[in-house]
């Protein structure tokens, strides 16, 4: 990172601004220095605890997600979606070499695909 008081006016400036807030305290009385020294320590009090985003909670909350979400994906997709044919009944059509069948089957595919093109 670049100095940004890299110059004599900007170091000279700098020291008379610290000099100023310096003496500026100097002259508060003691309730004011008392509330600011119980802010200061409250605002380190506040750095020092940990967080939500840092509690070990939500860590293993996350990892329990992450195994959850990872294993019922794993399931999910493991499982075949083909859908087995019966067999039987389909040895049933074509033995029985029944037309009236075969046209109402004929009917329904075509029935089928006229309701998925709308």
């Amino acid at each position: 990172m670049n100095n940004e008081y890299n110059t004599d006016d900007d170091r000279a400036m700098l020291k008379t601004a610290v000099d100023s807030l310096d003496q500026s305290i100097e002259h508060l009385d003691g309730y004011t220095l008392s509330r600011l020294n119980l802010a200061r320590h409250r605002a380190l009090d506040q750095t020092a605890r940990p967080g939500l985003l840092n509690s070990q909670w939500l860590k293993a909350g996350a990892v329990a997600a992450l195994i959850f979400t990872v294993v019922n994906g794993w399931m999910m997709f493991s499982a075949s979606n083909i859908q087995q044919m019966n067999t039987d009944d389909f040895e049933l059509i074509v033995v029985n070499d029944d037309f009236e069948l075969m046209q109402e089957l004929d009917f329904v595919a075509w029935m089928i695909e006229q309701e998925h093109a709308s």
